[in-house]
C-alpha cells in the first residue's frame, strides 16, 4: 500500500524551499531548493512520484497579520496548481519567522555561509510543514 504525503513549500521570488513528510506523517524532511521558475514542473513529478495529497504553503503576514506584498503571488500559485492537480487538498500555514529561525539556527551550527540562502529556503519549508502537521494532529 502506497500512503500519501504532504508536500511543504516556502515560496520565494528567486527559489522555493520544498519539504516531505516521512511515510507515517510526523516528520517534516527537507527536500530541495529550487529556482521558482521551475517549481511547477517540479511539482508535476513530485507529486505522481511521491503520491502528494496535501501541499502546504507558508503564507507571509506582517507583524499585524496583513499580508505581505507576496501574498498575492502565493495565492495565485494554489488556483496554477490546483488547475493542474484539481484533487489536491492545498492549505496556508502562517510562516512568519521561519527565514529569522532558520538562519538563526543555521549560523549556530555554523553552516557554510555560500549555503545559507538555499538551506535557509529547505530549513524554512520544513518548519511550514512541521507546524502544519502540528496544527493538524497527524
Amino acid at each position: 500500500m502506497i500512503k500519501n504525503k504532504l508536500l511543504g513549500i516556502d515560496y520565494g521570488k528567486k527559489r522555493c524551499g520544498i519539504s516531505i513528510t516521512d511515510n507515517f506523517k510526523k516528520l517534516a524532511i527537507g527536500l530541495i531548493c529550487i529556482n521558482t521558475n521551475n517549481l511547477i514542473n517540479f511539482l508535476k513529478v513530485i507529486i505522481v512520484k511521491e503520491n502528494i495529497n496535501i501541499i502546504v504553503l507558508g503564507l507571509p503576514k506582517k507583524k499585524n497579520n496583513k499580508d505581505q506584498f507576496i501574498t498575492k503571488e502565493i495565492r495565485s500559485l494554489k488556483n496554477k496548481i490546483l488547475n493542474i492537480f484539481p484533487k489536491l487538498i492545498i492549505d496556508f500555514v502562517d510562516e512568519r519567522y521561519t527565514s529569522n529561525i532558520s538562519k538563526y539556527y543555521l549560523n549556530e551550527i555554523k553552516f557554510p555561509k555560500n549555503k545559507i540562502k538555499e538551506e535557509t529556503n529547505i530549513m524554512s519549508a520544513i518548519l511550514i510543514l512541521q507546524s502544519y502537521l502540528k496544527i493538524n494532529n497527524l
